[in-house]
């Protein structure tokens, strides 16, 4: 008897196949090209290197860059048939555990730029000690430190691979890969993330309550300077707030996948219509995966009118710099020749 795939089951799969090159390729320069500006900007500009949160979402933009080369630059490499031959099993662990190490350690470098801008705007002494240049430095040192240490089984175990064929060997390993993924990567950065806009905005609403008592009882001195520091608390608060949101978008089909992944490992004899709507899914959850850290840059740039003035400062800065350089003259030697001194001996 012969089977015959339906329609819908061969369109997937064609989407699938079509897609992925170009949407790769998008993602690959938008995104490099976005981290290589945040750099830029949160590294290089004097405003952005004194404030605690932005040496949080540089070091989280470096390890973007790095992320989305390996990530994406490893899945273009693998589309191509004939680079088959490199999917050997320490091949996979090896870019496994990379990627989960690298995603890990740029998620909680958020979660930590969370927390700051939280502590910053709290009455309580000890946690805006938080908010401490050396303080910042020393928790990306224990961040990056803890996440090459914590996934190490993916160096031991081939978890890249999830559809095994031996199942009750490595089904302790899948789970606890599965379950780990999921919440030391998708729900804990969430909740974190989500708590510290709440805090954030309900310490931001006090301090404006404060503010206004303050004007009534003395008047109206500094009004400027009042002002602008409330623009500039808007301006955090909408980033965090903005920053959140798009993190809870693009993080919800990952969990999903993982979540997914635990529940049906024991499933065996799966049809053809179910494996193609897996691997469908799966390819939708890869693509979220890199959708944060290509649009980073891009996120920054429309929420806050400090990032985008610093901007404008880089590219003049930029332009000038490559205008001097070609108005630069450069006289020819035997323009001198008859102006040198005749020495006579």
């Amino acid at each position: 008897m012969s089977f015959s795939m339906p329609p819908w089951v061969r369109t997937l799969s064609i989407i699938q196949r079509h897609t992925a090159h170009y949407i790769y390729a998008i993602f690959l320069v938008f995104g490099v090209t976005g981290c290589c500006l945040n750099i830029l900007l949160l590294c290089g500009r004097r405003k952005f290197r004194t404030v605690t949160c932005c040496v949080y979402m540089a070091a989280a933009s470096i390890i973007m860059l790095i992320n989305l080369s390996l990530g994406i630059g490893t899945t273009l490499f693998l589309l191509n048939p004939r680079h088959f031959y490199f999917l050997s099993p320490t091949f996979s662990r090896i870019n496994t555990y990379l990627l989960q190490v690298t995603s890990m350690m740029y998620r909680w470098c958020l979660v930590a730029a969370s927390f700051d801008r939280y502590a910053l705007t709290s009455t309580d002494l000890n946690l805006r000690n938080f908010a401490k240049m050396h303080v910042a430095r020393r928790t990306i040192v224990i961040i990056i430190v803890a996440w090459i240490v914590l996934p190490i089984h993916n160096l031991i175990y081939n978890t890249g691979n999830m559809n095994s064929s031996n199942i009750y060997y490595n089904a302790p390993l899948l789970y606890y890969h599965s379950i780990f993924t999921l919440t030391a990567g998708c729900i804990f950065p969430a909740t974190i993330m989500i708590t510290c806009a709440f805090l954030t905005h309900h310490n931001l609403v006090l301090k404006q309550k404060r503010r206004q008592f303050i004007i009534a009882q003395h008047g109206g001195n500094n009004i400027e300077a009042r002002d602008q520091e409330r623009r500039r608390d808007r301006q955090v608060l909408l980033l965090l707030i903005v920053q959140v949101i798009v993190f809870l978008i693009t993080i919800i089909p990952l969990m999903c996948s993982h979540f997914y992944n635990a529940m049906t490992l024991n499933i065996k004899n799966k049809s053809i219509e179910r494996m193609t709507i897996e691997r469908f899914a799966a390819y939708l959850a890869s693509l979220s995966v890199y959708l944060f850290p290509t649009l980073s840059f891009y996120l920054y740039t429309m929420t806050s009118t400090m990032f985008r003035s610093e901007l404008k400062k880089l590219i003049r800065f930029i332009v000038r710099c490559n205008c001097l350089r070609q108005n630069v003259r450069i006289e020819p030697v035997g323009n001198n020749i008859k102006h040198r001194p005749v020495t006579r001996h």
